[in-house]
């Protein structure tokens, strides 16, 4: 969506905005990949460029949509990478000054480490069951998911 945004006129950012969230919150993908078209449609003739970009990415932006809804947020939202960045430039102010590259880089190596360890003890909120919803869709077994994160 920030890309989408980055490309338009300023005076057309609210309106996209509006219609874009409207298809990343269709409720199923069919509705979604409906509402995209409209959209592409609508603004094809204003900025052909971007709405051709979208077109040959079309399969891979509703991809989330297979999820079921309550897990939807936490997959397609970067805010948790955000506010990594947001704390590893915190930390890293503080510093100001490091005795050379490979001090930084041993820094900020530790500093994502601890950031990786404090990701891993978070729960997700009813991420079983909504998992579990998803492993019955999809008639995965303890064998599919292990051959597929392998691939």
């Amino acid at each position: 969506m920030r890309n989408i945004l980055a490309k338009v006129r300023v005076q057309h950012r609210n309106i996209i905005a509006t219609e874009i969230k409207e298809v990343f919150h269709a409720k199923d993908k069919q509705e979604a990949e409906q509402l995209f078209m409209k959209f592409t449609q609508k603004w094809k003739n204003i900025y052909p460029n971007l709405m051709n970009n979208l077109l040959t990415i079309r399969e891979n932006i509703f991809t989330y949509m297979e999820l079921p809804e309550g897990i939807r947020s936490m997959v397609y939202t970067n805010n948790a990478l955000e506010r990594l960045f947001k704390e590893l430039k915190r930390r890293l102010k503080t510093m100001e000054m490091c005795q050379s590259e490979a001090s930084a880089e041993k820094y900020l190596y530790l500093l994502l480490r601890y950031q990786n360890e404090k990701f891993l003890k978070r729960k997700l909120k009813n991420w079983e069951y909504y998992f579990q919803l998803y492993r019955e869709q999809h008639s995965y077994t303890k064998e599919n998911i292990h051959s597929e994160v392998i691939l």
